[in-house]
């Protein structure tokens, strides 16, 4: 359902004067007599966007009808939002138990290499006791195998792997809320089309994707 109220650029509960004097900046910015050959067709897209919205919120009944009809998909989409956010959330509890789950199995690695290294130092010790203290008059304790080899790398793999996943899940939820909401969303429209460089640089996002 299109937004009128961000066609014009007024707020939902703004005057009929405010949408006229909207209405009739707009038409002047966009009208394509005004606008290089190279811009009239995206002018008069614009223009008729303008004039369809003009047509409806300039009126009583259609503007109560319209806005009504808005309202209640706003509501739905807010329903919708938060329901997204719900399994948003589901998603990375789930995220941090397998992440707890896997800290915990490295613990318990980690213990399982302590215990047994000292089993082996100690029987070393119990063996060859006598011969290496008369070659070195003390206990040299044998040099523990690489806790490297006791480490596995699909692990650490795993690990970033889910930093990186709770990251961008974050991300899109963030930017999401900020694009619903109304002053932020119209600053943002506004800024693109106010903004050549950046409305430059963001076509060209768009035309890659």
């Amino acid at each position: 359902m299109k937004n009128y109220y961000e066609i014009l650029e007024v707020d939902i509960h703004a005057s009929s004067e405010m949408i006229e004097r909207a209405f009739k900046l707009l038409a002047k910015r966009y009208h394509p007599d005004t606008q290089p050959q190279e811009k009239k067709q995206w002018a008069e897209e614009e223009f008729k966007k303008i004039n369809e919205a003009y047509e409806v919120l300039s009126n009583k009944d259609t503007r109560k009808a319209y806005s009504e009809e808005l309202e209640f998909e706003k509501s739905n989409e807010l329903n919708l939002l938060y329901n997204e956010k719900e399994s948003l959330a589901e998603q990375v509890r789930n995220l941090q138990l397998e992440l707890n789950l896997l800290k915990n199995n490295k613990n318990m690695n980690d213990y399982n290499f302590n215990v047994n290294n000292i089993n082996a130092n100690s029987y070393s010790f119990d063996n060859d006791y006598s011969q290496e203290y008369k070659k070195n008059s003390y206990y040299e304790q044998p040099t523990p195998p690489y806790y490297e080899s006791y480490y596995h790398p699909i692990k650490s793999k795993l690990k970033n792997l889910l930093a990186f996943v709770l990251t961008v899940l974050a991300f899109i939820l963030l930017s999401f809320l900020i694009w619903k909401i109304p002053f932020t969303k119209n600053w943002l429209i506004s800024l693109y089309k106010n903004n050549f460089v950046l409305k430059s640089i963001a076509d060209i996002f768009i035309n890659l994707f």
